[in-house]
């Protein structure tokens, strides 16, 4: 099955590039010259990565990513900012709108399909442990004895046992 991949980047160049890399590694790519359509095309078909152009016209590559992190829909999927070799990343920024990672234009094949595949990595284990995670053991369930699995929070029963830690 193919992964989804969504480019945002107002340079032809670069999106054929990306194209052409990804062309052998089993990826759908959709570009786009703008952040604006590259969202409205996030929403309609949830990607499994997103490379954006931290200069771009409309929405830029901080703002998408922005945008991304904070729908709860889309929160995990990765991001990659693309940064010109003559705009630098704002690694500050990027922190703040919790970009995944970043890359400086122009990028070795090598570099941009390593960063990726880590990306799509650790967002497939994010994944899965909240998965995990879904179900948590409520106190209720261990005060009446009932046989619980998954997850304990210890902190959270010791609070509604208000029984501090240190004790």
């Amino acid at each position: 099955m193919s992964r989804k991949l969504v480019l945002a980047d107002d340079s032809i160049t670069i999106q054929k590039v990306v194209e052409l890399i990804l062309s052998e590694e089993d990826f759908e790519v959709k570009t786009f010259s703008n952040g604006d359509d590259a969202w409205e095309a996030i929403n309609q078909d949830k990607p499994d990565i997103v490379l954006a152009d931290v200069e771009m016209p409309g929405v830029n590559g901080y703002q998408l990513c922005e945008r991304i992190k904070k729908d709860e829909k889309f929160k995990n999927i990765p991001v990659l900012l693309l940064a010109g070799a003559f705009e630098p990343i704002d690694e500050n920024l990027a922190k703040q709108v919790k970009a995944d990672d970043y890359i400086v234009k122009p990028f070795e094949t090598r570099e941009l399909l390593n960063k990726i595949n880590t990306m799509l990595a650790k967002e497939k284990e994010i994944v899965e442990i909240e998965e995990e995670d879904e179900e948590i053991v409520s106190v209720e369930q261990i005060k009446e004895g009932e046989e619980v699995e998954g997850p304990v929070e210890v902190a959270d029963i010791l609070e509604d046992l208000w029984i501090s830690e240190d004790t």
